[in-house]
């Protein structure tokens, strides 16, 4: 059906172009382009067309766009009407990263022309407008977007063997990372303080700084488990782990899988077993290196001891025994603790090796964390200040993402381009529904921009489009929504808090639902709470269920019978063991209900 629908609309674009009426023409077919799952052959063969007629009328950017989308950077360079950063784009397309670079820098965009020089290997270049990036007034107040500069002005120095200024570079980076991230979660902005420490842990990867590749990765763990993402902090954890131990930092390796088998038993995660036993030979490792290394004969000992405990904790007593006698032979250690390790060795000689069958730690877990290059990412965001053309712009020049999406960010982007009044409310809220079909990440500064600057209307439009939009920063826009004395505008917030309820939303709902006084924001926030499938949810509302009002312990009561994770009944008979009177009263009743 859609076929024979966009084989008519393109029969009544032609007839409409062979008038001399291609504005009617426009119109068709960006009708037709909202059927964005058409085969790329019905699809493309659309936007050509739609190409040829925006030409025609004199829209060259918007057609550019759509030479933008099907990859042609030579006809997209035609269209273009010499607007500098459409022929950047296009120089990309054909792979002229210089010529690209000289675009952005006629376009006044530095960041963008900097980033392209390094890809064209013009590093002189990429200094002077790193260094152009770095003196903008705006980023006296920015630590975290000036913290990145730096971060890319470092990289580059290294290319051009400045020693010495690569290390300013990285040095004023790290306080600024350091400051920003404080700064985040002062704010409660966790997740933005998490891009912090990813900044800060590659760059102890590209320096060798094993002091700041800790710093980043603990910091990210914690912040993983703060947000109860346990999955993805054990795989922070794993990485870890590999990146210590290609530094040959044992004694790191055997501390953080020590902490990493301790989260795994918290969560009653069946390979906890597994990681107590890489621990143990983790210990046994740092022992042999220190000695090795003419280290201390006491720490060397007390990574033995820990080596024992770790082993005797998984029930492997025989090896926890056979490390007595290595702590006994140990060169250097004092000669009553070597006959006393001596003589545990020959008392506990029978012990034996529990058999049991210990499950190994899932192979996703060790796949290689893919780090994001935000430090080019957040200073293309920061240079395009929320203008939505130029982050569809962006999304479009990604040739890596599906197909749809890049054609909803080309439908986003003709809105602008093709509105008799681009500024117009009516056109800005069209714009920020149709930047929520995009539904990436890219959108919402956008989004946050259009919410900041428009009108009630464009407002409204701008939490609708958050509905489809499962981010933590989405959230800002929200608690944005909220403080909003314009009802419409609230509501709008409300009901988008209603439908985003997702893993990572848990922190800033459980923060909506504790620091709102409004009844209806934080009903809402519990609504979602209670539909996400975890245990820290249920956990949320069996607190709930004993600190609430009255209408929140219903409501919180109502989401617990209809809590389908799998933990979740267990986690309320945990809870019932432990109440009496009228809550216990209440967790009956829910468990009745769940079993009925």
């Amino acid at each position: 059906m859609s076929t024979l629908l966009n084989d008519e609309a393109m029969a009544r674009a032609r007839a409409a172009m062979r008038s001399a009426q291609p504005q009617n023409a426009v119109q068709i077919l960006i009708g037709a382009a909202a059927q964005t799952h058409l085969q790329a052959r019905d699809y493309d063969e659309l936007i050509r067309l739609l190409a040829d007629a925006l030409q025609q009328i004199g829209l060259l950017r918007a057609a550019a766009s759509v030479w933008l989308y099907l990859k042609d950077g030579r006809r997209m360079a035609q269209v273009s009407g010499n607007e500098p950063r459409d022929l950047a784009r296009a120089a990309i397309l054909d792979g002229n990263y210089a010529a690209a670079a000289q675009h952005y820098r006629a376009a006044r965009w530095p960041a963008h022309a900097a980033i392209a020089s390094e890809k064209a290997r013009l590093y002189p270049q990429a200094r002077l407008l790193w260094e152009e990036v770095q003196a903008d007034p705006r980023l006296r107040e920015d630590p975290y977007n000036a913290a990145l500069v730096s971060f890319n002005l470092g990289r580059v120095l290294t290319e051009l063997r400045d020693a010495p200024g690569a290390q300013r570079g990285r040095v004023r980076a790290m306080r600024l990372l350091e400051e920003a991230a404080d700064l985040f979660e002062a704010r409660g902005l966790r997740e933005r303080a998490f891009d912090c420490f990813q900044v800060l842990l590659t760059l102890g990867a590209e320096t060798g700084s094993f002091e700041n590749l800790a710093e980043g990765y603990l910091n990210c763990v914690r912040i993983l488990r703060e947000d109860h993402l346990k999955y993805y902090a054990l795989q922070y954890y794993e990485d870890f782990i590999v990146r210590a131990e290609r530094a040959h930092e044992h004694h790191a390796v055997a501390t953080i899988v020590h902490e990493a088998a301790d989260y795994a038993r918290s969560l009653g995660l069946p390979f906890h077993p597994a990681l107590r036993m890489r621990e143990a030979e983790a210990w046994r490792s740092a022992a042999e290196h220190i000695l090795r290394t003419g280290g201390s004969v006491e720490l060397a000992e007390n990574a033995l001891l820990a080596a024992v405990g770790a082993f005797s904790g998984v029930g492997m007593h025989g090896r926890a025994v056979a490390v007595f006698g290595v702590l006994a032979q140990m060169p250097g250690i004092e000669e009553e603790r070597a006959k006393r390790y001596a003589a545990l060795r020959a008392r506990y000689g029978d012990a034996k090796d529990e058999t049991l069958r210990v499950a190994a730690v899932p192979e996703y877990l060790k796949l290689p964390v893919a780090y994001p290059d935000i430090w080019n990412v957040d200073v293309v965001e920061w240079e395009e200040d929320g203008d939505a053309v130029e982050a569809c712009g962006e999304i479009l020049l990604d040739g890596t993402l599906p197909d749809f999406v890049r054609r909803k960010a080309l439908l986003a982007r003709l809105v602008p381009l093709t509105a008799r009044e681009p500024g117009h409310p009516n056109t800005l809220a069209q714009l920020a529904e149709a930047l929520g079909q995009v539904q990436l990440y890219a959108v919402l500064s956008p989004l946050e921009h259009l919410f900041d600057r428009g009108r009630g209307d464009v407002r409204v439009a701008a939490l609708r489009a958050a509905r489809s939009l499962f981010f933590k920063r989405t959230f800002m826009l929200l608690m944005k929504g909220v403080a909003e004395a314009d009802p419409a505008v609230r509501t709008a917030a409300v009901e988008a808090i209603q439908l985003l309820h997702f893993p990572h939303a848990f922190d800033p709902l459980s923060r909506l639902h504790r620091d709102q006084s409004d009844v209806t924001v934080r009903a809402a926030a519990l609504n979602s709470i209670g539909r996400i499938p975890s245990l820290e949810a249920v956990e949320y509302l069996i607190g709930t269920l004993r600190h609430g009002s009255p209408e929140e312990r219903q409501l919180a009561a109502d989401l617990l019978v209809r809590h389908d994770a799998a933990e979740a009944t267990g986690a309320i008979q945990a809870a019932l063991a432990q109440e009496s009177g009228e809550m216990q009263q209440l967790l009956i009743n829910v468990l009745r209900r769940r079993n009925r």
